[in-house]
């Protein structure tokens, strides 16, 4: 999301091609969004998806280098009034770009990201035009009116572009955040009280879930949070989904790479409720399948699945069934990118990791089968409401259990 916080706050992490559909549903229904972005417009507060690079970004960053942060506060008015009104009146949903990054521009964005965090800023400024004609003129540009990145056709981007684009999605962040400066800050002091009213009953205090979250990231990733932006709040009661109820969610943010870890701690208890790691998607698309080749690596993943509970979350049980999930788009013969597996204990409790096929875990929940299964019916039902609303096309998907 270039310009809030993650839906599945993530958001969602890997949004693959189902969830991006429903995202977008659930944006044109105004659904509210996890975090204080939740006044924003739709479009916006959800998720502004790099669309063509098939990437999502995680912005409104509370955490963010105090160089970066002098710069933004420097922005004089008008022009940080401006940027909020073109965000507004911006006629798409999303941030996108008219070509995906090459793996240079990506090796290369992650080194400039952290240098520009160190104060290695833009000498120029990212060229503004109101029009596809306009647009037509430039090598790299934005269109005001569609957030649309036009980036070189025959060349990669030069570090000074690059600089000039993160420098452009930042002041974007900045805008919406002073735009609604009161908003937030009303809702920043509801969750105090909301997590007071927590901690009064027993709960634990937001530190000590970020002190846990803390732990499984180097548990299950192997990092300790440095170089990247870290972000923590309180989801209320009435939060959906209901999985992120009581929680807090805590989560870094390695821009730069376009990287994601969302931890959602259980107010409560302590204990981790969900997890869940966004990337380039392009990783995941290079191991789906074909149709036909999807049910002979169901038992691998089951076991990889199985490992990741066991070696990275320590949860070891004797279940009364495991099962796997995976979408078929009939219609257009293709696989879901990723593959759900179920873990269900004897109790009804179940450990849903959900994998790309290759095997390796992108997701982490604790639900139920009853509650998951609903889930996923919902979740095929607005797929396919997507095709016909918005491709004015029908198609046919199938959920295949294994």
């Amino acid at each position: 999301m270039n310009i809030t916080d993650l839906k599945h706050a993530v958001n969602g992490i890997d949004f693959e091609e189902e969830k991006q559909r429903q995202m977008i549903l659930e944006i044109g229904a105004k659904k509210k969004t996890h975090g204080y972005m939740r006044t924003l417009r739709p479009a916006v507060a959800v998720a502004v998806c790099i669309v063509a690079v098939g990437i999502l970004s995680v912005p409104v960053r509370a955490v963010v280098s105090s160089l970066v942060q002098e710069r933004m506060e420097s922005l004089p008015e008008d022009e940080v009034a401006q940027i909020a009104e073109q965000i507004q009146n911006q006629q798409t949903e999303a941030n996108s770009s008219t070509r995906e990054y090459t793996e240079g521009e990506k090796e290369r964005r992650g080194s400039l990201y952290a240098q520009y965090q160190n104060g290695l800023f833009p000498t120029g400024e990212l060229t503004m035009v109101d029009s596809e004609e306009e647009a037509k003129e430039h090598e790299f540009c934005f269109l005001t009116t569609t957030g649309v990145f036009y980036l070189p056709a025959n060349r990669e981007l030069t570090d000074e572009e690059i600089l000039q684009k993160i420098d452009f999605e930042r002041k974007q962040d900045y805008a919406l955040q002073e735009q609604n400066a009161e908003e937030i800050a009303r809702r920043k002091a509801a969750e105090k009280e909301q997590i007071k009213e927590v901690v009064a009953s027993g709960g634990i205090t937001e530190e000590q879930a970020v002190e846990t979250a803390t732990g499984y990231l180097q548990q299950v990733f192997g990092l300790d949070g440095s170089g990247m932006e870290l972000n923590h709040y309180y989801n209320e009661s009435a939060v959906e989904p209901v999985i992120d109820a009581n929680t807090y969610c805590v989560n870094w943010s390695d821009y730069g790479n376009y990287r994601y870890y969302y931890f959602h701690i259980d107010a409560l208890d302590g204990t981790l409720r969900s997890l869940s790691y966004s990337h380039d998607i392009q990783e995941a698309e290079a191991v789906r399948p074909a149709v036909s080749e999807a049910s002979g690596k169901i038992a691998n993943i089951k076991r990889q699945a199985q490992d990741f509970l066991e070696e990275k979350l320590k949860i070891r049980g004797s279940y009364k069934e495991v099962k796997s999930y995976y979408r078929v788009n009939v219609t257009d013969k293709t696989v879901s990118r990723l593959v759900d597996v179920l873990f269900v204990e004897e109790d009804g409790t179940a450990y849903l990791v959900a994998c790309r096929w290759n095997g390796e875990a992108d997701d982490f929940s604790v639900t139920t089968k009853e509650d998951y299964e609903k889930q996923l019916r919902e979740e095929v039902r607005l797929n396919m409401y997507y095709y016909e609303t918005r491709e004015e096309r029908e198609v046919e998907i199938e959920i295949v259990e294994n």
